[in-house]
């Protein structure tokens, strides 16, 4: 799914403008001649009314906030592949212990309680143990 189409799940009104506008904030310097140029064409205000009025609006602040969530696990999960290429290729302790402590972390966590979820009421009885 593109970008814009995840914000736009965020946003209950005028989403696919506001949408722009979001990834725009975040992803610019958000001076006004760079909303001029990008996309005032799309949102059709001015870059007053978007700075002065839609940042203020629930909507897109939380759909800000989603995005920057995307846009950090981006990141993290960039880190970790450099942190994991110099321990391997190189042989780097404190890169091979950071990906260890990260392993540990709550990163992956909310992912492992969605896959307990959905197996709990799956019977499998070779997984069962001494039960």
């Amino acid at each position: 799914m593109s970008r814009i189409a995840d914000i736009k799940k965020n946003i209950k009104t005028n989403s696919n403008k506001k949408s722009y506008f979001v990834r725009w904030y975040i992803d610019s310097d958000k001076s006004k001649d760079s909303y001029n140029k990008e996309i005032k064409n799309v949102t059709q205000v001015g870059y007053e009314t978007a700075m002065q009025e839609w940042l203020y609006d629930e909507d897109v602040q939380e759909a800000i906030k989603q995005y920057l969530k995307v846009l950090r696990n981006i990141k993290m999960l960039n880190i970790y592949e450099s942190m994991y290429n110099k321990a391997l290729n190189k042989g780097d302790v404190n890169a091979a212990k950071w990906i260890e402590s990260f392993f540990k972390s709550d990163f992956f966590e909310s992912g492992q309680d969605e896959i307990n979820n959905y197996l709990e009421g799956i019977n499998i009885p070779g997984l069962e143990g001494d039960k």
